[in-house]
C-alpha cells in the first residue's frame, strides 16, 4: 500500500464529502439542520487540509479537486453512507509511519461525529421536523 496514493485518495474523498455536505446544506430550509451540515463540511475541509499537509511533507502533489455533485436528498443519503465507510477505512488502516497512523486514527474518530450529525440531519428532515 503506497502511502502517497492512500493520502491522495483520502484527500479527494474528504473534499468530495465537504462538497456534498455544503450542497446538501444549501437545499435545507431549516437553519438548525443547515448548521449541522455546515459543521460537517467544516470538519471535512479540515480533514482534507490535514491530508494535504501530509502529502506536502512527503513532497507529493495534491490530486485534482473533485467536481461538486447535485444537492438534495440523494446527496445527503450518500454523505451518510460515505461517512460510515470513511470512518471504518480510517480506523482499520495501519501504517508503519506513526504520523500517518495518528492522523488516520484522529480522522476516523472525527468521522463518527460527522456520521452522527448527518444521521441527525436525515432524521430531522425525514421526520418532517
Amino acid at each position: 500500500m503506497d502511502p502517497v496514493k492512500v493520502l491522495q485518495k483520502a484527500y479527494q474523498d474528504e473534499l468530495l464529502d465537504a462538497l456534498r455536505a455544503e450542497g446538501a446544506a444549501e437545499g435545507v430550509p431549516y437553519p438548525h439542520v443547515r448548521a449541522l451540515l455546515l459543521e460537517v463540511a467544516r470538519r471535512e475541509r479540515a480533514h482534507a487540509e490535514a491530508l494535504a499537509e501530509a502529502l506536502r511533507r512527503r513532497g507529493a502533489s495534491l490530486p485534482p479537486a473533485p467536481k461538486p455533485e447535485e444537492g438534495g436528498w440523494e446527496t445527503l443519503l450518500r454523505l451518510l453512507s460515505e461517512e460510515g465507510l470513511d470512518r471504518a477505512y480510517y480506523l482499520e488502516s495501519t501504517f508503519p509511519d506513526p504520523e500517518l497512523e495518528a492522523l488516520f486514527t484522529r480522522l476516523g474518530q472525527e468521522e463518527r461525529l460527522n456520521q452522527e450529525a448527518v444521521r441527525k440531519a436525515v432524521m430531522l428532515i425525514g421526520g418532517g421536523l
